[in-house]
């Protein structure tokens, strides 16, 4: 598979940027890997998303934080941690976003006072809905280029896949 690349030159070269040049790049063996593909796809979906919604002010990693809070009413952030496989604190750092914006709430639980659980807000359900418009309308456009089936089994065959990883790093860390 062959790419044609538009060039442009750096500030620091002497001659303007040309960015009409164009050259073939071959992207070699990358086409047939799973992988490179599955983040060819990801990205472009990211992209388009994240598009969507600067006019909402938000982010796909927002929608995706506010469609778990809304699912799981009262979950705490060591869970949704343990959820995303990300670290507390890097996650921290999104909710305390999101209760900034008045979108989330944190509550102590009754059991536990030092134990924070989180709420969707009535705002953070608005916005929520508003960001599902966006994200239906890409559904949508993928479910245009998929033939029938598709659908159900490439989230089969990426759950699969998810899974033999997190499998994977699950034994590595067991040893």
């Amino acid at each position: 598979m062959v790419f044609a690349i538009v060039g442009s030159m750096t500030r620091k070269q002497k001659r303007p940027t040309d960015d009409t040049r164009r050259r073939d790049v071959s992207l070699g063996p990358l086409p047939h890997y799973i992988g490179y593909q599955v983040r060819q796809a990801q990205t472009a979906i990211f992209r388009d998303l994240q598009t969507s919604f600067e006019e909402l002010k938000t982010t796909p990693g927002e929608f995706s934080l506010l469609s778990l809070i809304e699912a799981n009413p009262g979950i705490t952030q060591v869970d949704l941690a343990a959820l995303y496989r990300l670290d507390k604190s890097t996650l921290s750092l999104v909710v305390t976003r999101v209760v900034k914006r008045g979108l989330v709430e944190r509550r102590r639980t009754r059991e536990d006072g030092r134990c924070l659980t989180l709420w969707l807000r009535r705002p953070g359900q608005t916005l929520l809905g508003r960001m599902r418009v966006y994200v239906d309308a890409q559904e949508r456009l993928i479910d245009k280029v998929l033939d029938r089936g598709d659908r159900r089994r490439l989230i089969s065959m990426l759950d699969r896949i998810s899974c033999a990883f997190v499998n994977k790093s699950a034994s590595a860390q067991a040893k």
